[in-house]
């Protein structure tokens, strides 16, 4: 059980790694530079309405800081993270020239570097599949539990498959096949992304949605719309 223990934890770290390296490429950094034009979604802008404007908010997988910036300007508190080294330098550069307040850091999931009840409130757009390993997934989530303050609450989105396959089994394709004996602890739904030996986990909301049940976590609000779920999530105070 050691052994298997210590394997999971060594694959773990070698995915998560693959990660960093495919989000430190230069194409990915220009694209989220790109992204930069975007500002606000309108359901960021929902959400964040109901904090007042000096709240201490987390941007967990912040990239460059599209939503940081835009978060800032309305005069939050604002702290975005990002396990890729090259987007967070990006970031910063950015604040400096735009003169803009947002502190930026670079970590390694699944640990968050905050004390307990830092922040209001916390945004997690498509981060949450990079996370190997379901229970390594639920304990990142109580790590982001513990950085809230009490009943704080997190706006989820993650891309789906339900629009476009009907069984993990697909997912398991030439690309998959390449890479995967590369690993022991791969679990159903774990992929890489297309021509590249860059982890992702692939999700079906029914699978996700359960995930998110077994967390620290309260579903106070979801859509499915377009391949992507949308979640409100509420800490639930123990």
């Amino acid at each position: 059980m050691s052994n298997m223990k210590t394997k999971k934890s060594q694959e773990s770290q070698r995915l998560l790694d693959s990660v960093k390296e495919m989000y430190n490429d230069p194409g990915e950094v220009e694209i989220r530079i790109e992204n930069l034009k975007i500002g606000i979604r309108e359901a960021e802008q929902a959400f964040v309405e109901k904090f007042p404007a000096d709240s201490h908010l987390l941007d967990i997988g912040c990239a460059t800081g599209r939503l940081c910036f835009a978060l800032a300007r309305q005069g939050y508190n604002v702290t975005g993270i990002d396990v890729a080294k090259k987007q967070i330098e990006q970031a910063q550069q950015f604040a400096e020239k735009e003169r803009v307040n947002v502190t930026f850091l670079q970590y390694e999931m699944p640990t968050l570097p905050f004390p307990d009840a830092s922040f209001a409130a916390a945004f997690m757009g498509n981060v949450y599949c990079y996370v190997p390993h379901r229970a390594s997934r639920i304990a990142f989530l109580a790590e982001i539990a513990r950085v809230l303050y009490p009943n704080g609450e997190v706006l989820m989105s993650q891309t789906v498959l339900d629009s476009v396959l009907e069984s993990y089994e697909e997912i398991y394709d030439d690309n998959h096949h390449q890479f995967a004996p590369d690993y022991e602890t791969l679990e159903e739904g774990d992929g890489f992304a297309l021509g590249a030996p860059h982890y992702l986990h692939f999700f079906f909301a029914e699978d996700l949605l359960a995930e998110l049940e077994a967390s620290p976590f309260q579903i106070v609000h979801s859509v499915l719309k377009e391949g992507k779920i949308t979640c409100i999530l509420r800490k639930q105070n123990t």
